[in-house]
C-alpha cells in the first residue's frame, strides 16, 4: 500500500513539472519540419535555427506519445505477472522510474538551461553596435525571417516595360495568288490571248498611223485590283504625304509599285476597281511621246478605238462595238 502512495506521489509531482514545460515546448509536434513557404526563398540562419527546434520537437513528442506509454505499460506488466517476485517488482520500478526521469529531464533541459545561462549569460553585452540581449533569441528564430535579406547584395532584375506594337492604320497591299497577275507583276504586262481578235489589229493599225507603245492590254480580276489598291492606298488613303514613322515600310513598298505602274511623275489618275474593259478584253493601254495629240481622237475612230482621255490617265483606249478595222 505504501508503494502505491509512493507511486502516485511521484507521477503528481511528474506532472506537476512536465504540463506546464509541454506547454511550453508546444508539445506534441508533428510537424511539418520545413515550413511550405520556405521554398519560395533563399533560407538563412534563423530557418536553421527552427529546422533543429522542431525536430527537437519532434523526438520529444515521440518519446511521450509512444515510447513513454509503452514503457509504463510494461512496467505495469511486469507488476501484473510478478506479484510475489521482488526481483520481477523491482525491474518494473526501474523501467517506471527511469521512463518518467526520462521524460522529465527531456522536457526539463529548456530549465536546466535557463538556469545555467541565469548564472553565465549576460544580456547587456554589447559587441560593436550589437546587443545580445535575451539568450533565447539564440537557439530562436526571435520572430525575424527564415528568409536571407537580399536587399542591397543583388541587383533585382531589371523588368522592361512592355513593348507595345502599333501597326499602321493603312492596311497592306493583299498578296498577288493568281498566276497571270504574277505572270504581269513579274515584268510581261502585254497579254493578248484573252483580248477581242480585233483589238490587236485596230491597235497595229492605230500605231501604225500615230505611233506609239502597248504597255498594257488584257487584265485578269486580281492584277485590276491590284493596281486599283495601290492609287487606294496611295491616293485615297493618302499615304504618299503620310508621315507617321509606323508607316515607312508600307509607304516604301507602295511608293515603288506606283513608279513602277505609273511612273513617277503620276498624278492619281482614275483606276478602276472593277468592271474594267481591260478584263473584257476590250481595253488596252498605248503610251505615246509627248507632241501632237490634236490627231489622236481622229485616228483612234479611225481605228475603231475610243480614246476617254481620262484625267490622269491618257495612255488608255477601248474598242468601239461593232467596228470592223480593216487596212
Amino acid at each position: 500500500m505504501r508503494s502505491r502512495i509512493s507511486l502516485f506521489a511521484l507521477l503528481l509531482v511528474v506532472s506537476s513539472f512536465v504540463l506546464p514545460l509541454v506547454a511550453h515546448a508546444g508539445i506534441p509536434f508533428f510537424g511539418p519540419i520545413i515550413e511550405k513557404g520556405w521554398l519560395q526563398c533563399p533560407l538563412g540562419w534563423w530557418a536553421v535555427i527552427t529546422v533543429v527546434n522542431n525536430i527537437i520537437s519532434l523526438l520529444i513528442t515521440l518519446a511521450i506519445v509512444f515510447v513513454a506509454p509503452l514503457m509504463i505499460a510494461w512496467a505495469g506488466f511486469l507488476f501484473v505477472v510478478n506479484p510475489v517476485n521482488a526481483s520481477g517488482k523491482e525491474q518494473a520500478k526501474k523501467v517506471l522510474t527511469h521512463t518518467i526521469v526520462g521524460i522529465v529531464i527531456a522536457l526539463a533541459g529548456y530549465m536546466i538551461v535557463a538556469a545555467i545561462m541565469a548564472a553565465l549569460y549576460n544580456p547587456g553585452a554589447t559587441s560593436g553596435k550589437t546587443t545580445l540581449g535575451v539568450w533565447s533569441n539564440l537557439i530562436t528564430s526571435g520572430g525575424l525571417s527564415p528568409c536571407i535579406d537580399l536587399k542591397g547584395s543583388v541587383a533585382p532584375p531589371v523588368v522592361p516595360p512592355p513593348t507595345v506594337t502599333v501597326a499602321c492604320s493603312i492596311s497592306p497591299l493583299s498578296p498577288l495568288t493568281d498566276s497571270q497577275a504574277q505572270q504581269m507583276e513579274g515584268g510581261q504586262t502585254v497579254i493578248w490571248p484573252n483580248n477581242n481578235p480585233m483589238l490587236q489589229r485596230c491597235v497595229n493599225k492605230f500605231i501604225g498611223l500615230v505611233g506609239g507603245t502597248v504597255t498594257s492590254a488584257y487584265r485578269p480580276q486580281a492584277y485590276q485590283t491590284h493596281l486599283f489598291e495601290i492609287r487606294d492606298r496611295w491616293c485615297t488613303q493618302e499615304l504618299k504625304s503620310n508621315s507617321n514613322p509606323v508607316c515607312n515600310a508600307l509607304k516604301s513598298t507602295v511608293s515603288a509599285e506606283v513608279t513602277k505602274h505609273f511612273g513617277s511623275s503620276w498624278s492619281c489618275g482614275a483606276v478602276a476597281a472593277t468592271a474594267s474593259t481591260h478584263g473584257a478584253g476590250t481595253g488596252v493601254d498605248i503610251s505615246r511621246s509627248a507632241g501632237d495629240y490634236s490627231r489622236v481622237a481622229v485616228v483612234a475612230r479611225q481605228s475603231c478605238l475610243d480614246w476617254p482621255n481620262y484625267s490622269g490617265d491618257p495612255v488608255h483606249y477601248n474598242l468601239i462595238s461593232g467596228c470592223s478595222c480593216q487596212n
